[in-house]
């Protein structure tokens, strides 16, 4: 509410009424000084005697205040209420609130009743009545809009207390009208938190069958048919709003209008915005969709599909406009009459008949075909595009009423709810067509309208914008205009290229009317000018509209969300709620600078321009809209422009009417997730970590003194802030490790660095040239160490190996220390390869010196330069920028492309013109050969390996060989690393992936190239979710990981966590940098920490103790939201910058710097080669180093046996430049020669009668790997369906699949 004007004298009073104050934002009326201004026209005023009538009925005006007027003569005033037309004349009474106060009650829009104030005589209380605007419009002219002008002035001046009203004056108990909206106290993320919980109600249904399906939603007892699931209650009774809302169309007040209450305790209504007073509420029709904006986790997905169930086969409504009966040219039969009311009612008809076979057994075949038959539809006029005398009305537009919802979902997402429908709905259920391939085409309207469910992922639904255009994308003009193409050669007939109706794509969306929409993660719909929401508005009609998604604004969280990254979570329900409460009192108050953008405009342009809710959209195209959002949600106090003084309570109606959010509280009622702990491990750095925190210290350093910290050469200037955000981001992410920096950068800085001190005429202070030599003695000392430079040339993470063959430990060492041995990551895994490659033989170590010599090339030698994307070479860039700064601090490491153990380099692929390779026969194996017969035992065997090229082995021999029991090479074991924060993730990830999922998110794909390579090392199971992966391959990751039991780890990049994605089999959860921003933080936490989740959460943030990066997240923690705001990136806080620029070196002791103090120790140290699954990963890496003409000619293998056999031939159509994969046999490359057609013939070596599989005898395991580009090609294109004549094919066509094979039978 407005606050109250002071407390007034007599005297005060009476001059702020009558004294010429007005409104600062009104327009007098006149000048007081008029002469006529006492005189008005009463003759302009002329009533007929029935509106004489109505305007003398008091009961037809709204009493709004009262006005209290000094008077002198006290005598022409009684204590009884008297109506009265003109003020009374006194020296006062004439200026602009008297004058105005009289024309609105001669214009009759308000009456006048006086009486003497009793407690203080000397006042007159005058009770003011206005007409509402929604009663006497066929008698009262309102158009004047002087009259509006006066009422603004008049108002403010009212007293709406109740005491006054009823004739008693007290000035301190004055009360003003209040003139402006009402004021909501509260900010949008207050409100959004505070929204009632659903409380869905079958009292407000009429229609038998949606009621029926909100009881069986609600009962808790009750199984909806095909739902595997059982419902929490509050999933019950979020679902059941939502049926609500669909099938109730019930008036609301318009969120507009005020309800407020008259001085005598009659209610009328309120629109500050344009001045309304309404007796009766005016109402508009209910929204048919919203927002279902539950938390992250609760289950929004099993709600949608409870929903679908509910209401399957549930028609849409036609609409009233267009619902009528149809006209026939003869009497109807009565089926067809029956027929035409189901249709136009839209009954469920299917339900009905279910319910008649489910009770009597009679199926009603021929009634079923009849309606089928006679699909439900309704005509549409259209207007021509252009009138005129010739104009012919264009044929209406037909619609048909289908059964089905549209869901439309991010790309990545798709496969995740094909995993979800496989989850919770049994099979049969609901009819699902998935459009996930942009080169699939719709099915026609009337195949479409069958389906339950049209699974959209949103780039194939954005290809409907096609609808009207052809393959070049023109489309017809409103207007027909002649062909004016060119003719043809010397002819006179035109080479027409016009666009023709016949070549218009017609997309079968716009010929249906559907159930529901609905929109997952659809906060992005706030953006009108995307093509998806084009589709939505302009193709589809639907009744219901909704947005799914947990966060249906951009940084509009709610407050669990929040509580889930907080360090120090309460673990007693009590504490918990007070937490909860304390958080939304932080945040109660509205702030301008975050309410009025943001989140709130996102809010209106879903309202607006997707949901449809009135009154913020256009009912026609072209239109304006009823109302605009940033003039009636906020309150504004002054009528030209927008003073944002807060919400009003039109924004909490709307939420009200718009949203569908559980309280916490009520859901903790029903269900209880897992408990959630997180805390910050801060680990001791190791040396290596400290040189490279050093040395960037070194670069800050440097750079301020030598720039004297001016100009734009200082890192921190304005004009230097894009080399500072690309340093700094490098800073952080070299807190997990770092091999940017080379010798010859720190070479440059220390040069560079001495020849400013050298230098006599600078203004560098004794404390800064202190700083910098101490850091310069100290940056010496990291050039001796060779272990870094090795790191540093070949940008490996180093990894310290105890027990290393002293035969072999110098050529494989990064320094001269055999102990602990210190190589790189890279080079461990070739090592292990060549090992465990020749398990078995005499001496598996056979080479290993020689492969050492090669793999530490880079090491000692650099790596080569990279090439650029386009294949040219890069050019070399300077050392030092111009500010002094290393190159390499800016642009950062070189990107690492993941190196896989035993991987080569891979060939590029050549162009399509590019002649083939021609291709060889298969190669019919006999009966006799090694493929048939059992594997020989190799205890008393000796087998020679070659050093040129791995063992060729089946994968018998891999199983039945094993490392003699006092191997020297089980005695070698990984210690630990050059990262802090590396060992400590592999100790815990040893520790816990057998028994529990992990998830590990990261910032910046070196990361996890590293993290990749050492869970390789270790056997590990895992899969990448990077920025750069293709969606359909994100989507089948995180199927594969929330779901398989094979992948226990998933690196996911944190940027990628805030999408729906549902890893709620992951119990341990770990962030290797720091998130400064706790929105992000969280919703990546509740990607595991949701619905579905069977364990405790635990989650820990890893942070090097004393490093910078742990006073920027103590600094991040400290920041308050509007600060997180405000700043862009983290470094455009003042806290940050501060952090960053009195930045020290660590200190390193001696005995860090040698042996076993440089290295960051694992837990348990880890076995080398030998380890559990070293078998899988010699098999793997067989597969990726086979030639590539080899594994081609694998693929003509034909497998024969003594039964009795049936044969079937597939055709090789892959082509002969792509990489396929295969394992090396030794008896399996014969020379051939080249042929025009190669067949692949497979054997059926089971009775006619039975189904099995037919498989390689000398192979038990399934031939599959491929690479990460072949499994994203192959992830967009459906696997080829293999015809085989009844023959067993469930486990050979997946192995024909892998290999790139399409079979056709014969």
């Amino acid at each position: 509410m407005e606050p109250s004007s002071p407390s007034l004298s007599s005297a005060s009073e009476h001059q702020w009424l009558l004294s010429g104050h007005e409104d600062q934002h009104s327009t007098p009326g006149t000048s007081p000084d008029s002469p006529s201004i006492r005189t008005p026209d009463r003759n302009k005023h002329h009533l007929s005697p029935k509106a004489a009538q109505f305007v003398e009925n008091l009961d037809n005006y709204l009493p709004v205040g009262c006005a209290i007027l000094p008077i002198h003569n006290c005598s022409s005033f009684s204590y009884e209420w008297t109506e009265i037309q003109r003020l009374p004349e006194e020296p006062y009474s004439v200026p602009t609130f008297a004058y105005n106060l009289e024309r609105l009650v001669e214009a009759r829009l308000m009456r006048m009743y006086g009486r003497q104030s009793e407690p203080i005589a000397s006042h007159l209380i005058v009770r003011l009545y206005m007409l509402p605007h929604d009663v006497g419009n066929s008698f009262i002219d309102r158009r004047d809009s002087r009259l509006c002008a006066a009422l603004q002035t008049i108002l403010p001046a009212l007293n709406v207390c109740r005491e006054t009203w009823q004739g008693n004056y007290v000035p301190d108990e004055r009360k003003s009208f209040d003139r402006w909206a009402t004021k909501d106290e509260g900010s949008l993320f207050h409100m959004f938190n505070t929204l009632p919980s659903p409380r869905p109600s079958t009292n407000n249904i009429r229609e038998i069958y949606a009621k029926e399906a909100l009881e069986d939603l609600l009962d808790p007892h009750s199984i909806l048919p095909g739902l595997k699931t059982v419902l929490y209650p509050y999933q019950r009774r979020s679902a059941g709003l939502m049926l609500q809302r669909e099938a109730v169309v019930a008036p609301i007040l318009d969120p507009r209008l005020d309800m407020r209450t008259a001085p005598d305790g009659s209610t009328f209504y309120y629109g500050a915005k344009d001045l309304l007073f309404l007796r009766h509420p005016a109402y508009i029709d209910s929204c048919r969709g919203g927002i279902l904006a539950e938390t992250m986790g609760l289950g929004k997905t099993v709600m949608l599909l409870a929903l679908i169930l509910a209401t399957k086969d549930h028609l849409p409504q036609i609409p009233p406009e267009y619902n009528t009966v149809p006209t026939r040219p003869r009497v109807g039969s009565l089926l067809e009459i029956a027929i035409s009311n189901i249709n136009r009612k839209s009954v469920p008809w299917k339900v009905e008949f279910a319910r008649i076979k489910a009770t009597t057994g009679n199926e009603m075949t021929s009634c079923i075909a009849k309606l089928e038959a006679s699909p439900p539809t309704y005509e549409i006029p259209q207007e021509p595009r252009r009138w005129g005398r010739k104009t012919t009305m264009p044929p209406p537009k037909v619609l048909t009423l289908a059964a089905t919802t549209i869901i439309v979902v991010p790309r990545n997402l798709c496969k995740q709810w094909q995993s979800e429908l496989q989850k919770h709905v049994e099979d049969g259920a609901l009819k699902v067509l998935v459009m996930e391939d942009t080169k699939r085409a719709l099915p026609l309207p009337d195949e479409l309208r069958t389906y339950d469910i049209v699974l959209f992922t949103r780039n194939r639904f954005e290809l409907e914008i096609k609808d009207g255009s052809d393959e070049q994308g023109q489309r017809l003009l409103n207007t027909q205009l002649v062909c004016r193409c060119p003719y043809g050669g010397s002819t006179r007939v035109r080479d027409c290229r016009c666009v023709r109706n016949n070549d218009l794509y017609n997309s079968p969306l716009k010929h249906l009317h559907f159930r529901r929409l609905i929109i997952d993660e659809g906060h992005f719909f706030s953006n009108s000018n995307n093509n998806a929401v084009a589709v939505a508005n302009k193709l589809i009609t639907v009744d219901s509209r909704w947005v799914v998604s947990g966060t249906p604004a951009k940084d509009l969280l709610g407050v669990e969300v929040d509580l889930s990254s907080s360090e120090t979570m309460p673990h007693h329900k009590s504490a918990f709620d007070d937490h909860r409460s304390a958080l939304l009192e932080q945040r109660r108050s509205f702030n301008r600078t975050e309410d009025t953008t943001g989140a709130i405009k996102s809010l209106g342009a879903l309202a607006s321009g997707f949901l449809k809710i009135r009154p913020w959209y256009a009912l026609q195209v072209g239109e304006r809209k009823e109302a605009e959002w940033d003039d009636y949600i906020y309150r504004h106090e002054d009528p030209r422009r927008r003073t944002y003084s807060g919400f009003s309570t039109c924004l909490r109606r709307t939420l009200e009417a718009m949203v569908v959010k559980t309280q916490p509280a009520d859901v903790e009622k029903d269900i209880e997730l897992p408990s959630l702990s997180h805390e910050v491990v801060r680990l001791e750095p190791s040396y290596f970590d400290k040189v490279t925190a050093n040395l960037f210290t070194l670069v800050l350093t440097a750079n301020a003194v030598t720039s004297e910290r001016t100009d734009a050469d200082y890192l921190f200037h304005k004009h230097s802030a894009k080399d500072r955000y690309h340093l700094i981001s490098n800073l952080r992410q070299s807190a997990f490790f770092w091999t940017g920096f080379s010798n010859d950068d720190v070479k440059a800085s220390i040069k560079n660095s001495e020849g400013y001190l050298a230098k006599q005429d600078t203004n560098c202070t004794h404390a800064d040239r202190q700083l910098l030599e101490s850091m310069l003695t100290s940056a010496k000392q990291f050039r001796k160490s060779e272990g870094w430079k090795a790191m540093s040339r070949s940008h490996e993470l180093g990894i310290f190996v105890e027990d290393w063959p002293s035969e072999s430990a110098e050529h494989w060492s990064f320094d001269d220390l055999a102990s602990p041995l210190l190589t790189g990551i890279s080079q461990v895994l070739e090592a292990q390869k060549h090992v465990n490659e020749r398990a078995g033989t005499e001496d598996p170590g056979e080479g290993l010196a020689g492969a050492g010599i090669h793999a530490l090339a880079p090491a000692r030698f650099g790596s080569e330069p990279q090439d650029s994307p386009n294949g040219k070479k890069q050019a070399k860039k300077p050392i030092l920028t111009k500010a002094g700064l290393p190159t390499s601090s800016l642009d950062g490491e070189p990107l690492l492309k993941r190196r896989l153990s035993g991987s080569k380099p891979s060939p590029t692929k050549s162009p399509r013109n590019t002649t083939a390779v021609p291709k060889q026969k298969g190669i019919k194996r006999s009966k006799s050969s090694p493929a048939n017969t059992a594997a020989t035992p190799l205890d008393n065997q000796t087998v020679t390996a070659s050093r040129d090229r791995p063992l060729k082995r089946r994968h018998s021999e891999v199983e039945a060989i094993s490392y003699a029991p006092h191997s020297p090479y089980l005695r070698s074991t990984i210690i630990g690393t050059t990262s802090a924060k590396l060992s400590y993730l592999l100790s815990q990830i040893t520790a816990y992936h057998r028994a529990e999922k992990i998830l590990v998110f990261y910032e910046g794909d070196n990361i996890a190239w590293y993290i990749a390579q050492s869970l390789e090392l270790l056997h590990i199971k895992h899969e990448i979710y990077a920025k750069s992966l293709a969606a359909a391959l994100k989507s089948e990751y995180v199927v594969h990981f929330d779901q398989g039991t094979e992948c226990r780890v998933l690196l996911m990049d944190v940027k990628q966590a805030a999408f729906g994605l549902n890893l709620s089999s992951a119990s341990r959860i770990y962030f290797v940098n720091p998130v400064c921003r706790p929105g992000v933080e969280a919703q990546a936490i509740k990607r595991a920490h949701r619905i579905g989740q069977t364990r405790s959460v635990v989650v820990e943030t890893l942070v090097l103790r004393g490093s910078i990066e742990e006073e920027m997240l103590e600094r991040s923690r400290r920041m308050t939201r509007r600060e997180h705001r405000d700043a862009r990136v983290l470094e455009d806080d003042g806290g940050m910058r501060e952090i960053i620029q009195r930045a020290r070196m660590l200190d390193i002791g001696d005995g860090e710097r040698q042996g076993y103090g440089r290295l960051a120790r694992l837990e348990v140290p880890q076995q080398l080669w030998g380890r559990e699954g070293w078998r899988d990963t010699v098999v793997d890496s067989v597969l990726r180093t086979a030639p590539a003409q080899q594994r081609r000619e694998l693929k003509a293998v034909e497998i024969t046996t003594p039964t009795k056999k049936r044969r079937i031939t597939f055709e090789d159509v892959t082509r002969a430049d792509e990489e396929d994969v295969s394992i090396e046999d030794e008896d399996a490359f014969p020379s051939s020669a080249p042929t025009r057609l190669r067949t692949l013939s497979f054997v059926d070596c089971t009775a006619n009668e039975q189904k099995s599989q037919v498989v390689d005898n000398s192979d038990s395991q399934p031939v599959s790997a491929q690479s990460p580009q072949r499994a994203e090609k192959r992830a967009e294109t459906p696997a080829p369906e293999l015809a085989g004549g009844g023959c067993g094919f469930d486990g050979l066509a997946d192995r024909v699949a892998g290999g790139g094979v399409v079979g056709s039978g014969r």
